[in-house]
């Protein structure tokens, strides 16, 4: 698994044009599992030994701050222009991916950071994208089917915008999220609660906090998500150690990590 990342990022800086690195994923991982980490709290219930020895072989994805735990066995490490963190990567082979929504941004993102590809946010609206002008607020998924290109709609969150995106139009045929709690804290308190794996620890870094509205937007549209993976046999599997995670009903849930190979 990991030989291929190394070729298809060979193979990637092969084109210069933004559109045709990302062409190169078309279709890489078919009938892969993509193990998805996310920076939940339940994520800092999984030691970093734990997780690099359990999926050393596999696809991984890691969203933003997870890298820093899963460096050596990153496949693709995603971010968006919310997290202004710079990383260092003990794997040379990992494929940096960001997603942006405006013009200026690509310039910033290549003069200071690693970067592998770009994708603009799809928008429905010119301008500054907001939650309720896109398609986020509507019939979010609808936006991946509009053409055969690597499109997906706005936000929220990494997640929605950038990994499941990116593991769909790589083929995978499963999707298990480490981490991926929904925002639960907020959801469940009237009170500011910590939403983030890296907050019960000490870390240097920048974070962008999201309105309560997005943060109840996300749990709810997972049943939109669900019925449009189930009609192309996606199956997506959640990591829920606490046995309390707001996701709908239908997705499959797993308490133990040794339950997600």
């Amino acid at each position: 698994m990991k030989e291929k990342t190394k070729q298809l990022k060979e193979l990637m800086w092969n084109h210069q044009e933004q559109y045709d690195r990302v062409g190169v994923l078309k279709d890489a991982f078919k009938g892969e599992t993509a193990y998805i980490c996310t920076s939940g709290p339940t994520f800092n219930q999984f030691s970093s030994e734990k997780l690099n020895e359990m999926l050393k072989d596999e696809l991984v994805l890691s969203i933003k701050q997870t890298q820093h735990f899963t460096d050596d066995i990153t496949d693709f490490h995603l971010l968006n222009f919310c997290n202004l963190t710079k990383y260092k990567y003990n794997n040379p082979n990992t494929i940096v991916g960001w997603a942006i929504w405006d013009e200026s941004q690509p310039y910033t993102i290549i003069e200071n950071f690693a970067v592998d590809f770009i994708l603009d946010t799809y928008k429905l609206n010119d301008g500054a994208p907001k939650i309720e002008n896109t398609m986020s607020y509507n019939d979010y998924w609808k936006g991946l089917d509009m053409n055969n290109e690597f499109s997906r709609p706005w936000g929220p969150g990494t997640m929605y915008e950038l990994a499941i995106p990116l593991a769909l139009y790589m083929g995978c045929s499963k999707i298990v999220t480490i981490g991926w709690d929904l925002f639960k804290n907020t959801i469940n308190s009237e009170e500011k609660i910590d939403d983030w794996f890296y907050d019960d620890i000490e870390y240097k870094g920048t974070k962008t906090l999201a309105g309560l509205k997005e943060h109840l937007m996300v749990a709810k549209k997972t049943k939109g998500l669900y019925e449009y993976l189930e009609k192309r046999d996606v199956e997506l599997v959640i990591l829920d150690p606490d046995g309390d995670n707001p996701a709908y009903k239908e997705i499959k849930r797993l308490k133990n990590i040794d339950e997600i190979k």
